[in-house]
């Protein structure tokens, strides 16, 4: 018995569902993905000489989806330049599952109805599993405008660990149509992060796409369990949440909350619904394809995070 790649669900003796592929690709059939240690180091000397991985530290890819031979039934991911349609992040070789532990974050957000772009996990022609995730920026072949918070911010990508999260919360205020619900979205993400560890959240992982005279905040996406992979890190985020980083209380949220603008009942509801669905919270933790010491601790790090509704 395995779990579908898509859904975590039961598969039966398949690695994924056909529905689930085709709702992903498109196709019934997963397309190849031709990975292998000379062509990953292959990939890394390309990606410093051309410039063709996407912005950030964990090693991307942009990828389009090719057909063999013109025909409809076998395809391949082909790494291309910065207009592909897919970003394929590889396994990392200094930080462990960072592709499994990718996914099953994305997975948590949606659980908790946090919006999120298309995802899934392959597996690649070396036997790894490879995160896959659908561009934001891309739809039917076209291009959306998308801008993150570092530029909306004007600052250049080295500053992207500069500002605060009040400051993302001003310029959702100043450039979104439907500022209250965005403000709601935001503040659920960021707290989603704070919960799952992940303290890498920076200007550039939040993002506006510009949808003919509307300014949306975007699905969310590089959703990551950091404290997993990194415990050495002590911060629990990347910028400041009331002037902290670290040793965050409740009166912090609280007052973070209130910078946003989110009603008392509407926080104490936010407030609840992550702390009230913790056996859903493991079932899918479980399904994942973390190994099970990592299913564990991202358990352990779960329901320690969740104290801070008791301070």
């Amino acid at each position: 018995m395995a779990n579908c790649w898509f859904c975590y669900k039961d598969a039966g003796s398949n690695q994924y569902h056909t529905r689930c592929c085709e709702n992903f690709f498109g196709e019934k059939k997963m397309p190849e993905l031709i990975l292998d240690k000379q062509l990953l180091k292959q990939l890394a000397e390309k990606t410093i000489n051309k410039r063709i991985a996407v912005t950030g530290v964990q090693p991307k890819l942009s990828v389009t989806l090719e057909h063999i031979n013109g025909s409809n039934q076998d395809s391949r991911l082909t790494i291309v330049g910065l207009w592909g349609d897919y970003i394929l992040k590889p396994q990392h070789p200094g930080y462990h599952m960072m592709p499994e532990n990718e996914d099953l974050t994305m997975h948590l957000a949606t659980l908790f109805k946090i919006q999120v772009c298309q995802h899934t996990l392959l597996k690649a022609s070396d036997g790894s599993m490879v995160y896959l995730a659908k561009r934001l920026d891309r739809e039917n072949g076209k291009k959306i405008h998308m801008e993150d918070f570092c530029q909306l911010s004007e600052f250049l990508t080295e500053n992207k660990y500069k500002g605060s999260y009040e400051k993302i919360g001003k310029l959702i205020t100043k450039y979104c149509t439907n500022k209250g619900l965005d403000l709601l979205n935001y503040f659920e993400l960021v707290l989603f992060s704070y919960l799952t560890g992940n303290n890498d959240m920076h200007l550039k992982n939040f993002s506006v796409l510009h949808r003919g005279k509307e300014v949306l905040l975007s699905p969310a996406y590089d959703l990551l369990n950091v404290n997993l992979v990194n415990p050495a890190d002590d911060e629990d985020l990347a910028l400041t949440l009331n002037a902290k980083k670290k040793r965050l209380k409740l009166s912090d949220i609280i007052a973070f909350a209130d910078s946003l603008n989110i009603p008392e009942k509407v926080r104490q509801n936010t407030f609840v619904k992550f702390m009230s669905i913790n056996d859903k919270v493991e079932s899918l933790i479980d399904a994942s394809f973390l190994d099970e010491d990592s299913k564990n601790s991202y358990k352990l790090m779960w329901h320690q995070k969740q104290r801070i509704f008791d301070k």
